[in-house]
């Protein structure tokens, strides 16, 4: 490394903590394939806490060999991503060690370093807070979890409006056979009871479906914890149901009987089961079948949501290319959905999917799969 260059590089602009945006930047370093450092912006001197291209010489000399211990290549094929997490100490205290978790200690601060290659070697590393790359994450998940719950909405809230209608008119009859004393009559009382029981089954109904709506929107479940994964799949076919009848689809839950418990987080699980489900029912065709099937297989719980024609859906189109796992912008914003549901799930130590349709069984159309480890740990199971 030229020190005297990287001054003089140096000395171009860069995002600093005092600017609210700029808090929000990655620094930039032009690595070789050797792992040298030939450029660094201000953003990048800033987080690494040094002031100038000779600093960066001399923690250099000790970070790279720590960046490689911890994951991270310099060399590889183009286009392919390497990522390390460092602790590093803050500017004037001792040097800590090099911790994988989440949180900084005190004394500390964590930064990620992702670095995207070059065709020549080397590429360029992007340095950034851990907690910077933390909070666009969830910020993320939000987003994605924004566009699910607001293509289900309506659909939803059309079927909420018929137990509600439901009691309305039945309470309207009871009212007229209280008032006109029919209810003294010859089985005037049974009728009477008939109408309270209805009421009873349609708040019944109306409670279970806004529990289950609001249990994919609400993060009252955000918390670790062992529950029942076929509980979850259960409640995605329920929620289902609307959004698929809209588009004139049934909606098939194959589940096993018995529970299958497994440990995580129970509102984010939700959360990526519904981004598959969606995209998953997006293919499926008038008349056709939403089939949620889960299984156990060897110590995993395995769940595939896949579409079926019907007998007499319309003739297939030319397949249009599924959905990738990729961010994608568009006009109308950015496409997250299956990305961030693959990230949940590799978060939970499991994995998701795209299942081609000869993957899941004969006639079967574009299908997910996810699965994660069963749990035999019941005992800190919560109910919500």
């Amino acid at each position: 490394m030229n020190a005297v260059e990287m001054n003089r590089l140096n000395s171009s602009s860069g995002a600093t903590d005092e600017d609210p945006a700029g808090a929000l930047e990655a620094g930039v370093l032009a690595v070789s394939e050797e792992g040298g450092v030939r450029f660094a912006d201000r953003r990048a001197l800033a987080l690494l806490g040094v002031a100038d291209g000779f600093e960066l010489e001399r923690l250099w000399a000790g970070l790279s060999p720590r960046l490689e211990e911890a994951g991270l290549k310099w060399q590889g094929p183009e286009g392919e991503a390497s990522r390390a997490t460092l602790a590093l100490p803050v500017p004037g205290e001792s040097e800590p060690g090099v911790g994988a978790g989440e949180a900084a200690a005190p004394g500390e601060r964590r930064l990620s370093f992702d670095l995207r290659r070059d065709i020549a070697g080397g590429g360029v590393l992007l340095v950034q807070k851990l907690e910077v790359d933390k909070a666009r994450e969830a910020d993320l998940r939000l987003v994605a979890q924004m566009r699910s719950v607001a293509q289900i909405s309506p659909s939803v809230a059309h079927d909420l409006r018929a137990p509600i209608n439901a009691m309305v008119f039945n309470i309207e009859i009871l009212k007229e056979t209280i008032a006109s004393g029919r209810g003294a009559e010859p089985g005037g009382r049974e009728r009477q009871l008939r109408y309270v029981n209805v009421l009873k089954e349609e708040l019944t109904r109306l409670h279970k479906s806004l529990e289950i709506f609001l249990s994919f929107i609400s993060p009252r479940s955000d918390r670790d914890e062992t529950f029942d994964f076929r509980e979850l799949t259960e409640e995605l076919s329920s929620l289902l149901i609307a959004p698929a009848r809209k588009q004139q689809v049934q909606v098939t839950p194959e589940l096993p009987a018995g529970k299958i418990q497994v440990a995580g987080n129970r509102y984010y699980l939700r959360q990526a089961l519904l981004h598959l489900a969606l995209a998953a029912l997006e293919g499926v065709p008038r008349q056709g079948t939403l089939v949620v099937r889960l299984e156990r297989q060897d110590g995993r719980a395995r769940a595939r949501i896949f579409g079926r024609p019907g007998a007499e859906s319309p003739p297939a189109e030319t397949a249009a290319e599924p959905p990738g796992f990729d961010i994608r912008p568009t006009a109308g914003g950015t496409l997250a959905r299956l990305w961030v549901a693959r990230e949940i799930f590799a978060a939970h130590g499991g994995e998701a999917r795209a299942v081609g349709p000869s993957g899941i069984e004969t006639g079967a159309l574009q299908a997910y799969e996810v699965e994660l480890t069963i749990s035999e740990d019941l005992g800190s199971e919560n109910k919500e």
